[in-house]
C-alpha cells in the first residue's frame, strides 16, 4: 500500500475515523516501517499525517501507550472470564 498513490488517502482516513485503540494498533504496525514508508513518495504521506495529527515522535509514544493499555484491558477481561 505504501507504493500506490491512492492508498495513502486511505490509511489517513482510517486514522481520522478510527477509535483509540484502532488508531494505536495501527500506528503499532506503522511505526515497524516508518523508515521503508520514509522511502517512498506515498509512503510519506502517511508518515506526515501522522506526525501532524500528533507532533513528530509523538504519534508512535501514542501507539505504545495506547497498545499497553489495551494489553491490560485484554489481560484483565480474560481473568475475569475465566
Amino acid at each position: 500500500m505504501m507504493k500506490d498513490q491512492y492508498a495513502n488517502y486511505v490509511v489517513q482516513k482510517i486514522l481520522d475515523t478510527c477509535t483509540d485503540i484502532q488508531r494505536a494498533m495501527l500506528l503499532n504496525r506503522i511505526r515497524t516501517h516508518v523508515n521503508a514508508l520514509k522511502k517512498y513518495t506515498y509512503g510519506k504521506h502517511i508518515v506526515a499525517r501522522c506526525e501532524q495529527q500528533y507532533g513528530e515522535g509523538n504519534a508512535f509514544q501514542f501507539a505504545n501507550s495506547a497498545y499497553l493499555k489495551l494489553n491490560i484491558v485484554s489481560l484483565y477481561i480474560v481473568n475475569w472470564m475465566s
